[in-house]
């Protein structure tokens, strides 16, 4: 767990937890809303859709590598080797080690086939279709869920991420069970 002079200096990578879950409920949102909007809506509102959601996707995916990135107070690997200049602890030293490696190798497939090829590194002879997304529950969702645990881990308790809506509405929260980012084009049958 970090100490408070610590989490001072990597706020940066509880705002990567913060804008990620954020981003991921509302992709979620969006993508369980098709179903009326295919019925609803014109070609060209559904267009304008899937490009919000091409572009939600894409932030998801650069939110997650990031937190792999090598450098920077936003990313678990520096966290992680400040963590291990100032514990002592060999036990946890060893087990944020393993943490992390495992998360390089369980989010390798999305930042060198998607973000490499499909956002940093653009392959204009080839179309890009903004119609095709990744499968969000077997190979977004689970990422999340595993940056979520490492941040909560580092911070030693859960990273809340909620919004007020109102004094009559309540709060948003976005880090409820992960069964709450269940993508069904057709649960949603309106704009609420």
């Amino acid at each position: 767990m970090l100490s408070a002079e610590q989490k001072e200096k990597f706020a940066s990578m509880r705002v990567e937890i913060l804008d990620l879950n954020i981003l991921a409920y509302f992709y979620v949102r969006k993508l369980n809303r098709l179903a009326h909007l295919i019925k609803a809506t014109s070609r060209e509102y559904l267009l304008e859709e899937f490009i919000a959601l091409r572009y939600m996707e894409n932030g998801i995916i650069l939110h997650l590598t990031n937190l792999d990135d090598d450098d920077g107070n936003f990313s678990f690997r520096k966290t992680g080797a400040e963590f291990k200049k100032s514990s002592k602890d060999q036990k946890a030293q060893t087990a944020i080690h393993e943490t992390l490696k495992r998360y390089r190798k369980n989010i390798n497939d999305i930042k060198n086939i998607h973000r490499n090829r499909r956002i940093a590194h653009l392959n204009y002879s080839t179309d890009l279709r903004f119609d095709e997304f990744q499968d969000f529950e077997k190979a977004l969702l689970p990422l999340i869920n595993e940056a979520n645990g490492i941040a909560d881990g580092f911070w030693g308790e859960k990273i809340e991420v909620r919004f007020k809506l109102g004094s009559l509405e309540g709060h948003l929260d976005f880090r409820k069970d992960p069964a709450d980012l269940k993508v069904d084009v057709s649960k949603i049958t309106g704009f609420y």
